[in-house]
């Protein structure tokens, strides 16, 4: 057992033994509190207990419910899969708010990231659908859309979390770049991938057909006129590769369908109309692979003049693709809505051979999640049990009071647990 437990800790990431400068692990990065967004978001919790050496997710039915929908479309719990058996599943996640969905899914990332997958987390929907610093039109790619300083940020995203895995997968080919770079781009992008290294020279650069996905993300990361095409080619190269699962999970989901708040000349001469976001290239692949189309939006998300790629052929080869809804942002609620909806008429008629979706509901806590978290707030130190030598979480009468007035609202329950209600 020990040896077991010698071999696993070897195949983690340093990254991920390690807490950011507010205490968060690495292992859900890049979640964090903004400074100015409020309270919630699970890390919450963290922050406010005395002892800061200890970071619980508390496991609950529907985090297990989710991961085994993952686990039996991709068999990707099984040590050697055989390809034939390597598929993906989609997943939406909703529930009211402060119930848990943002725990779950930082929860999913965690046990994801251990488990070998490479993960893409977008923990903050709301921010990414508003604030894009500008939106230009793509040069390659007529009818959409790029964000250059998000997409930078990605870039360095994905090379922080996942750099010792990204550079164990094949290089990108030209061929596999000229789906989303120009000509004239790809001839730019090697010379920045070796502009530092004497050792080659213009010749040699100008020979090269191949690039390792670390190059591509490196340059992103450096040159806003090249970070969407070299994040849209490592994403499309971990879409369509089995050598590793590749999971995406996307919090705040329905601000996606929202009205857009991106707005440019080129797609509507007026400037009244924003940009669906699926005409934006770093949500086009996710969004295509979810395949969610309501009737209610706040933009035209069915595809217009731009061909939509089917969920079929947009989604992942091995891995999975899960969403999470959030009702603390400002969104319609006929929008969510109608989200949801879309997402359960899918699932009625779900093929089970090919990827499936589902909709799962978190719910409340129930009598047994409310006493085990206010245990993991007393052991911790969380707010007013700090200090109580277990008078509360052992009084059966306190403890139903807190689950009454809280509503089973981890969110709520955690305020009550702050100051006597």
């Amino acid at each position: 057992n020990e040896q077991q437990k010698s071999d696993d800790a070897t195949t983690i990431s340093p990254f991920f033994a390690q807490s950011n400068d507010v205490g968060v692990p690495n292992l859900v990065y890049p979640l964090t509190n903004h400074h100015n967004d409020g309270v919630g978001r699970m890390t919450e919790e963290w922050q406010l207990a005395a002892n800061k050496e200890t970071k619980r997710i508390m496991m609950r039915d529907a985090m297990r419910e989710i991961a085994s929908k993952v686990v039996d479309a991709a068999h990707c719990c099984e040590g050697e899969v055989e390809e034939e058996k390597k598929g993906a599943a989609r997943v939406l996640v909703t529930g009211n708010r402060g119930v848990g969905k943002t725990a779950t899914l930082a929860g999913l990332v965690a046990s994801a990231r251990l488990s070998g997958h490479i993960v893409v987390y977008l923990p903050d929907g709301d921010r990414l659908r508003k604030h894009g610093f500008y939106i230009e039109p793509c040069n390659h790619r007529k009818g959409l859309y790029n964000l250059p300083e998000i997409s930078k940020e990605f870039c360095e995203q994905l090379l922080t979390s996942h750099g010792h895995d990204i550079k164990a997968l094949p290089p990108a080919t030209v061929e596999n770049m000229k789906g989303f770079f120009t000509e004239d781009q790809i001839r730019r992008l090697f010379k920045r991938a070796y502009k530092e290294d004497e050792s080659v020279t213009e010749e040699e650069v100008a020979s090269m057909t191949e690039l390792s996905l670390e190059q591509l993300l490196t340059v992103g990361i450096g040159s806003s006129a090249l970070s969407s095409g070299c994040y849209n080619t490592v994403i499309s190269i971990l879409m369509n590769q089995t050598q590793k699962p590749f999971t995406v999970v996307m919090d705040e989901f329905n601000c996606y369908y929202d009205h857009g708040h991106y707005f440019h000349m080129d797609y509507d001469e007026n400037v009244r109309k924003g940009v669906p976001l699926n005409r934006i290239t770093i949500f086009k692949p996710f969004l295509d692979a979810m395949g969610l189309y309501p009737e209610a939006a706040g933009t035209d998300i069915s595809g217009g003049d731009v061909d939509v790629t089917s969920s079929k052929e947009a989604m992942m080869k091995w891995g999975s693709m899960i969403a999470g809804t959030s009702e603390s942002r400002a969104v319609r609620r006929s929008f969510t809505q109608s989200l949801t909806d879309a997402a359960s008429n899918i699932q009625s008629e779900n093929d089970r051979k090919q990827n499936p979706l589902h909709v799962v509901e978190i719910r409340r806590f129930n009598n047994v999640e409310v006493q085990h978290t206010l245990y993991n707030f007393e052991i911790t130190g969380v707010g007013r049990l700090r200090f109580d030598k277990g008078d509360t979480a052992l009084n059966p009468e306190e403890v139903e009071y807190l689950r009454l007035v809280s509503g089973g609202s981890g969110q709520q329950l955690l305020d009550a647990c702050m100051i006597r209600l």
